[in-house]
């Protein structure tokens, strides 16, 4: 009996797990000050190009953050060498102003949705590089950016 249990507690210990996180990366701003000449890159690798994957922003801001959203240029360059990109504006407060992501003392974090079905070409070393693309050359409260790739449902 001792047995069954200790292999349903592995089991369960097992299954807590994400395993279809490919990297989940975070990337601290000096100083809190992001300025257009800053562009983090992320690397990751796709096994499988018969499934879509998923990747989400993180981010962490201070609660004085001045902006209720945020613009972002978002690069992707695939095994062979091609680019694509994209603009994308997140929403970070609601119509309070209130921030809607998760706070905890003097900072709040993010787990945004950036493309929910990316589909890779083939499989291969991917990077993917953030700008940001507000109207000010620099954004102050931006303590630190990342992103989290997770294989997700099969393509069809």
């Amino acid at each position: 009996m001792q047995k069954i249990i200790f292999i349903l507690f592995l089991f369960l210990l097992n299954s807590c797990s994400d395993s279809a996180v490919i990297t989940n990366e975070m990337r601290d701003i000096p100083d809190a000050k992001w300025g257009y000449n800053q562009i983090p890159d992320f690397k990751f690798t796709v096994n499988n190009a018969g499934i879509y994957h998923e990747i989400d922003l993180k981010l962490k801001v201070f609660k004085n953050y001045p902006f209720e959203n945020l613009y972002l240029l978002t690069h992707i360059k695939d095994p062979d060498g091609k680019i694509t990109s994209q603009r994308i504006n997140f929403t970070l407060a609601d119509i309070t102003g209130k921030p809607t992501g998760n706070i905890s003392g003097n900072s709040v974090t993010y787990e945004l949705p950036l493309i929910k079905e990316f589909k890779a070409n083939k499989s291969g070393v991917f990077f993917i590089a953030i700008e940001q693309n507000m109207r000010d050359s620099v954004i102050n409260g931006m303590q630190s950016i990342g992103v989290k790739v997770k294989e997700g449902n099969p393509i069809f």
